[in-house]
């Protein structure tokens, strides 16, 4: 026992503070700073920020009751054209119609009967110089713009021919 006695005892060591108190804080400092930095960008882009304009998009609509009753449309024409634009020749199976206003159908259909020919021309030139990735397009977007813009030249009247619909455009390989 004595030598029990004679042993200094071990001071007792305190266990570390914990640490989560720091990450908290770390934490909360962080969210703070991103909180701020939200808010400041909200309030400059809502101050300094601009409202799209509200003409935009409206510009080739027209407001009516019955668009059905106010359109018809005019079969155009349907022809077989070659285009080689690409790295094959393909022949094409278009059928093109036209949709206009109901008071220019006697006008229209009368131009369309007299000129046939020159239509067909027209029509088959633009396919034939089209590019593959325009005739590749899901909608024919740019195919119909051109052929828009091509009949309206023809008539010599931009506000006649409201939509060119292309409903059959087949490809049909060649093998040349």
């Amino acid at each position: 026992m004595a030598e029990q006695e004679d042993k200094p005892e071990a001071p007792e060591v305190a266990p570390p503070p914990p640490k989560h108190s720091k990450s908290f804080m770390t934490f909360g400092i962080f969210g703070g700073v991103m909180l701020v930095e939200g808010v400041a960008i909200f309030l400059c882009m809502k101050f300094l920020g601009s409202n799209p304009d509200p003409t935009q998009g409206i510009e080739g609509l027209q407001a009516t009751t019955q668009p059905w009753e106010e359109s018809q449309e005019l079969d155009v024409g349907h022809l077989r054209v070659l285009n080689s634009s690409g790295a094959r020749r393909v022949l094409y199976s278009v059928h093109v119609v036209v949709r206009i206003h109901h008071s220019n159908f006697d006008k229209m259909d009368g131009f369309l009967k007299g000129r046939k020919n020159t239509i067909e021309d027209v029509m088959s030139r633009v396919i034939r110089g089209a590019e593959a990735k325009h005739l590749a397009e899901p909608g024919l977007e740019t195919l119909r713009r051109q052929l828009r813009f091509e009949l309206n030249t023809l008539l010599g009247d931009e506000t006649i021919i409201e939509q060119v619909l292309i409903p059959e455009f087949t490809p049909l390989p060649t093998g040349l």
